[in-house]
């Protein structure tokens, strides 16, 4: 993955987050609680509707998105952090 993605999933796992990627038909966006994309400079960032329609019932924004977000913030502003994006590249492990 990339290393957004990357450094999301890491966070997850650090958080006791469960987190994985797959394909999806975008049928199953709307099965979802939450929907989000990532950003190198935004980190996660909230989808609440697709096509007019709502995610989650209510097309608000999720508490897990909200959650990852600061995580991300947090991580990419501590400079004791493990995820340098510029030293780090997207095929290179993040320690653990």
């Amino acid at each position: 993955p990339g290393v957004t993605r990357r450094v999301l999933l890491e966070l997850c796992h650090q958080n006791n987050i469960e987190a994985y990627e797959e394909d999806i038909a975008v049928e199953r966006l709307f099965e979802a609680d939450e929907v989000m994309i990532l950003g190198t400079m935004s980190g996660p960032v909230p989808i609440t509707h697709v096509d007019g329609k709502p995610i989650g019932g209510t097309g608000d924004i999720g508490p897990l998105t909200t959650k990852l977000k600061e995580y991300y913030i947090e991580a990419m502003q501590n400079d004791d952090h493990l995820y340098d994006i510029f030293a780090h590249g997207a095929g290179e492990e993040f320690d653990e």
